[in-house]
């Protein structure tokens, strides 16, 4: 099957859980006249939001760029790798859910380790549809060699198995975990623009920007 269509799906559930991720965000009802400290301290106040928001996105963005990139690599799709996706993209348009939830009670263990897991999931599906797209539906580009494939696979496991240390964490130090969730998208966003001007940047099949 052709892939064009697997690639508007998908950028058009990863565009909506991105654009839910703000309406999590409610505007504090202060009634009219409001001063300026009043109005000061309703925006302090939801500044946890604003952080879980930009971290969401972070995660959100990240994996569409990966997304992306794996799209480009493919040669063609079957059934099973649409049925695959779809997995993935169940537990991206998901996202917006914990984010509010740790919004709305930041630093609370179970709702950081919360956000982790669902995180995890997300990677895990991702890597889930990698693996069988490489190494068992052979339905990635024959230019790109068996080595490389396997290497991409492994380092696609490495996203669910930080969420899932995060996840861990939170249920301790539950602050530290929030780092590195941030951290994760961060590095790989990081990394990415660092290549950005490089050959490697174009069709180079050596070049896997990953979560």
């Amino acid at each position: 099957m052709p892939k064009n269509r697997l690639e508007a799906f998908s950028d058009g559930i990863i565009a909506f859980a991105i654009t839910l991720l703000i309406l999590e965000i409610h505007i504090p009802d202060l009634g009219p006249g409001v001063d300026n400290r009043t109005m000061l301290r309703a925006i302090v106040a939801l500044l946890p939001n604003f952080t879980v928001y930009v971290i969401s996105f972070l995660v959100c963005t990240v994996w569409w760029v990966s997304h992306h990139t794996f799209i480009h690599d493919l040669h063609s799709v079957n059934r099973v790798l649409l049925w695959a996706n779809n997995f993935f993209l169940m537990f991206i348009a998901f996202i917006p859910f914990p984010t509010g939830l740790l919004g709305r009670h930041p630093g609370h263990p179970v709702a950081t380790a919360f956000y982790g897991l669902v995180c995890m999931l997300a990677g895990f599906a991702f890597w889930l549809m990698r693996w069988y797209a490489s190494l068992r539906g052979g339905l990635m580009k024959p230019e790109i060699g068996e080595a490389v494939l396997r290497r991409r696979v492994r380092i696609s496991l490495m996203s669910p198995l930080l969420y899932l240390a995060g996840a861990a964490t939170s249920l301790i130090y539950p602050i530290f975990a929030l780092c590195l969730y941030a951290a994760i998208p961060a590095y790989f966003a990081f990394t990415t623009l660092g290549h950005g001007s490089s050959k490697h940047a174009g069709g180079n099949p050596s070049y896997q920007p990953e979560t």
